[in-house]
């Protein structure tokens, strides 16, 4: 059984999915020393939007100094790319070997990388509200093969996709704003957090959403039902 469903922690959603404790995913195979990383192999961006909700909380400013001190971070003037692991030597050497694991993934080097953020057999370590929108946002292609026939998914899909309009709008209307102060994270690191400090936050409504469960059965003519809760 699979379950998907929508959660929401003080105004950040997440799609939840019940399989994620016990990943059978390809984007969740591990080919580097970090094991047991599920899906996490992505090198989060942090927008402005993601910072000014960090910043207007105490705990959410501890995530944000957590986040500027990993030794691999680059600050840009308007997001902040949190960089992991990446075994680059065993990649070299996987992509000039015959593949021991070959699948339709372009981008072997997924199965070399890990989230700074990530602890092996855990997961991810920050807060749901503090998290990416790209990683609260993730279904695995082998999930969505087996809810994506019911109407009920277009609705997370849609709804997904107007959260992240909202989200580049939310963006666009912060660097405009220091634009025209003449301000941006790379220089003005500080000062631009102090103004986000004071600045209100808006908040998308998400709407209300039917969880999802797929059921598997076998049967005599080796047929699966999948229903929806």
């Amino acid at each position: 059984m699979v379950k998907v469903d929508l959660k929401v922690n003080q105004g950040s959603p997440q799609y939840s999915c019940s399989s994620c404790s016990d990943c059978q995913s390809v984007f969740g195979k591990s080919l580097c020393s970090i094991k047991n990383r599920g899906c996490c192999w992505y090198f989060p961006k942090f927008t402005l939007y993601e910072i000014h909700k960090m910043a207007k909380e105490k705990d959410g400013l501890k995530v944000l100094n957590s986040i500027v001190n990993l030794p691999k971070v680059k600050v840009y003037n308007y997001y902040i790319h949190a960089k992991g692991y990446f075994d680059e030597i065993g990649y070299r050497k996987y992509i000039k070997t015959r593949h021991v694991y070959d699948t339709s993934v372009k981008d072997k080097s997924i199965f070399f990388r890990a989230c700074p953020f990530v602890n092996q057999g855990i997961g991810c370590m920050l807060p749901e509200k503090y998290r990416s929108y790209v990683c609260n946002f993730f279904i695995c292609a082998e999930v969505v093969k087996k809810v994506q026939k019911y109407d009920e998914f277009k609705n997370y899909i849609n709804e997904r996709t107007n959260y992240v309009k909202w989200i580049e709008w939310e963006n666009f209307s912060l660097e405009e704003f220091l634009a025209e102060k003449k301000l941006n994270l790379e220089d003005n690191f500080e000062e631009v957090i102090d103004i986000l400090k004071d600045m209100p936050l808006e908040e998308y409504e998400f709407r209300s959403l039917k969880p999802i469960v797929a059921i598997e059965k076998s049967s005599d003519y080796g047929k699966k039902k999948i229903g929806i809760k």
